[in-house]
């Protein structure tokens, strides 16, 4: 009794404000006694989080494992796993006791949320999972993901400022051949890593191949562990040209993989697992040295671009590295430009803008890329230092044959000219988008009509031969 007594002492003092109130016979959180909900019966201490109070794993565990063995329970309901897409963000920029609060936040909203839909877990770091109880439809499973993601992406606050996280969500079924829960939990997981491959804050559900598609990319993972190593990366060019002239003024690189095995790899199959695993720093880093190393060799004012994920941003060595790289390769800061994406700024907008304020302040030029299709807002326009927006190639397709997406480019256009940003509409492929881009006042334009991406050897080719850095086409 004198343990029990004690932890509950420990546990009422564990957060103030937050007092988690535990009983020898159950447990509940303050937050839903203060809401006037009935308190719900726990299993014993060790089935109770700590930190927020909800049931943890060994609850699951338990639950779902009395759950699958009951021949008399009628639908054993639907387990979604919650893996937070943002949290490592937290730890790394602001403290643990940030952390802390942002989980405590989670399990509070979806308490609220969910109360009478389902059971909470908190299972580790960053991870939840919901039972939904019953034979749910597939209708209420798509109401319970939407619930989820709608507490995911609303703002936390905390003391050290207010914070975006995202979770992704993998819905799992159970089939009769479950006794226990880590065959469920496994492909629960296998469904989140699908969903983080969508997009942040989504969710997918659990289907035959998946295992076999996670071998695979696990094995993709370690091959690209060792791809820097074995200097299995080069760059292409792609040249960036004046709408009016067709005059290069730049080339935006492109990294490529030669695997081994399977060939050339296009970077929309790897740069999401080097993020995932922190590869993409290094790799990243090789980018730009790259980059500016073969830029030397081209004519000024000829120009590099280069995209900058948001986790070389968090990299504290990431600036003076630039600075490192124009040193030695000796171009001037205005021949290189750093492209980023709209998703940045939903992580960490504040050390983001102060690092392009200052690359920007030493000359390196800043381009939005793939503008219209992320989280476009003019308030990035206004806040974040630019000096050129990039129309993404899917309105550049569409623009000819829909009024609305070319009212859209037009929209876009017209910002640039407010902002005083230049403009480039990518993917180009055809004289008609290239004459309507122009007509429409775009400063630039990029795409296979002008040049398919090319080696080094072939850029200086291009230039060497072409004195007024004119394509012909």
């Amino acid at each position: 009794m004198f343990g029990k007594t004690m932890m509950l002492e420990w546990l009422q003092k564990r957060r103030s404000g937050r007092k988690i109130l535990v009983h020898p016979q159950g447990a509940h959180s303050a937050a839903a006694h203060a809401s006037g909900r009935d308190a719900l019966p726990i299993a014993p201490i060790l089935h109770i989080d700590h930190l927020t109070g909800i049931s943890n794993r060994f609850a699951l565990e338990h639950d779902l494992t009395s759950l699958l063995n009951d021949s008399r329970t009628e639908g054993r309901g639907a387990l979604l796993l919650i893996d937070l897409d943002r949290f490592r963000f937290i730890n790394d920029t602001m403290d643990h006791a940030a952390g802390d609060e942002v989980l405590i936040q989670i399990a509070t909203r979806l308490s609220q949320v969910l109360s009478g839909v389902g059971t909470i877990y908190r299972l580790g770091a960053d991870e939840f999972a919901v039972h939904v109880a019953g034979a749910p439809s597939h209708g209420k499973i798509e109401d319970v993901c939407a619930t989820i993601k709608t507490v995911m992406s609303t703002p936390f606050a905390l003391a050290a400022g207010e914070v975006w996280i995202g979770g992704s969500i993998g819905v799992a079924l159970p089939t009769p051949e479950d006794t226990s829960m880590s065959a469920l939990l496994r492909r629960a997981d296998l469904a989140v890593m699908q969903a983080k491959q969508i997009a942040g804050n989504s969710h997918a559900y659990y289907e035959v191949g998946m295992l076999a598609e996670a071998s695979a990319r696990t094995e993709l993972e370690y091959d690209l562990s060792r791809a820097l190593d074995r200097n299995e990366f080069f760059l292409e060019y792609q040249p960036i040209v004046c709408s009016e002239t067709r005059k290069i003024s730049a080339f935006e690189a492109l990294i490529r993989w030669q695997h081994p095995q399977k060939g050339v790899i296009a970077p929309d199959q790897f740069i999401s697992i080097a993020e995932a695993t922190g590869l993409i720093l290094p790799i990243g880093n090789w980018v730009i040295r790259t980059a500016c190393a073969e830029a030397r060799h081209w004519p000024a004012p000829i120009g590099v671009a280069v995209n900058v994920a948001g986790d070389q941003f968090r990299d504290p060595t990431f600036l003076p590295f630039v600075r490192d790289c124009l040193r030695q390769s000796g171009i001037a800061p205005g021949r290189l430009t750093i492209e980023v994406t709209e998703s940045i700024f939903s992580v960490d907008p504040a050390v983001i803008c102060d690092s392009l304020t200052e690359l920007r302040a030493e000359g390196v030029r800043i381009a939005l890329d793939d503008f219209g299709i992320g989280f476009s807002s003019i308030n990035n326009l206004r806040r974040f230092p630019l000096d050129q927006l990039k129309i993404d190639r899917s309105f550049t397709k569409a623009m000819l044959g829909s009024k609305r997406d070319a009212e859209l480019v037009d929209i876009i256009l017209r910002l640039g000219n407010t902002f005083d940003v230049s403009t480039t509409i990518e993917g180009v492929e055809t004289e008609r988008q290239l004459e309507y881009a122009r007509s429409r006042g775009a400063k630039a334009i990029q795409g296979f009509l002008i040049s398919r991406p090319v080696s080094a050897g072939d850029v200086s080719a291009i230039l060497d031969g072409n004195r007024a850095h004119s394509l012909k086409v």
